[in-house]
């Protein structure tokens, strides 16, 4: 059976948008298509399309989201082909490393009339402005919520929540120990990327998908500040140290935190419940971290729930001149063109 699997490349966050995209395709790509064109060019259909007809032809394939429309895609791989299709353009901008050997461009402006846009220039122009001034907004909302989040974690470290349950990672650690790793006596490969993003939808995961068919799921249930990122950290440095290749899952508010974690080679996975995803309807072992939530926190709880709604809206408005933006450039392609040469690359990558 042909395996999809979800993820997301980057994410709108604390930080602004923070990207993954290295993490598409490793070095052992064979091709690397980067698709260059404006908004409303038809990057995520021609994406989509070439992704569905690989997949037919009995392909798994991973489908990158993007975090300012999860629906649209910004990216597509094939593993077994060591292929990947990616939006290159901003905020993600990549260039060729390996040109013609590797890496090709295809540049989807070549389908549109340029003298169709200059009409729309001043509208096209306004509308990146009001676009890039609700990202702005969204950004501010969202490192707002971070910081109060980072309050709520002090309080519980002051309080003494924080617990690393270290007999809990030594169970997790015992069941790495006892599965054969994948690169005997060496160092294991670590993935960074994100299995959820905060978008214009909201906050929306992935997660549940990525751990269907493992044996071990683990669920590290506690407030910022009560030890689940230490948890994760050690985990990921014994696997790696015993041998084992890992997907490190990071936290969309903050990049720089891992969120989830798993171990395709010992079928393990260990994960973070959260007030975003408290992950309920995931069936899996919990762990419980710490001695509970500090009833200090309420408040700033209520204020970082409604800075992240904020951050949201903002997202909202952007996508709404973005997809004002679309449209002129949408009314400016040649789409049956664009199609002729979409199935000359789709040929291509299954020749």
């Amino acid at each position: 059976m042909v395996q999809t699997r979800h993820f997301f490349a980057g994410s709108n966050s604390g930080k602004g948008f923070y990207s993954l995209f290295d993490n598409i395709i490793g070095p052992e790509a064979k091709r690397i298509y980067l698709l260059k064109g404006g908004p409303g060019t038809g990057k995520s259909s021609f994406m989509r399309h070439i992704a569905n007809a690989v997949g037919n032809r009995g392909y798994d394939h991973e489908l990158f989201f993007c975090s300012s429309d999860s629906k649209a895609l910004d990216a597509v791989s094939f593993p077994k082909l060591r292929i990947a299709l990616i939006d290159a353009t901003a905020p993600h901008v990549m260039d060729a490393e390996l040109p013609g050997c590797r890496d090709q461009l295809i540049s989807l402006g070549d389908f549109w009339s340029a003298g169709a846009l200059e009409t729309k220039r001043d509208e096209i122009i306004e509308g990146g402005r009001i676009k890039q001034a609700h990202f702005a907004a969204a950004f501010r909302y969202f490192a707002a919520a971070l910081a109060v989040e980072e309050n709520m974690a002090a309080r519980n470290r002051e309080k003494g929540s924080h617990g690393s349950s270290p007999e809990a990672v030594r169970e997790i650690q015992s069941i790495i120990d006892s599965t054969t790793p994948d690169h005997e006596g060496e160092q294991g490969k670590i993935r960074h990327l994100f299995a959820s993003a905060l978008t214009p939808e909201g906050y929306v995961s992935h997660i549940q998908s990525l751990v269907q068919g493992l044996c071990h799921v683990f669920v590290l249930q506690g407030g910022p500040g009560t030890g689940k990122g230490e948890s994760l950290s050690a985990i990921v440095s014994h696997a790696q140290s015993a041998g084992h290749d890992l997907e490190a899952f990071h936290y969309p508010l903050d990049p720089h935190k891992l969120l989830h974690i798993i171990i395709p080679g010992a079928k393990i996975a260990v994960l973070s419940a959260i007030s975003l995803d408290n992950l309920e309807e995931l069936v899996g072992r919990r762990i419980p971290l710490g001695s509970g939530e500090s009833a200090a926190n309420a408040g700033d709880h209520k204020l970082w729930g409604e800075l992240l709604q904020k951050g949201f809206d903002a997202l909202l408005k952007a996508q709404s001149s973005h997809i004002h933006i679309e449209e002129y450039y949408a009314q400016a392609m040649d789409f049956t063109a664009q199609t002729a040469y979409r199935d000359e690359i789709l040929a291509e990558i299954l020749s």
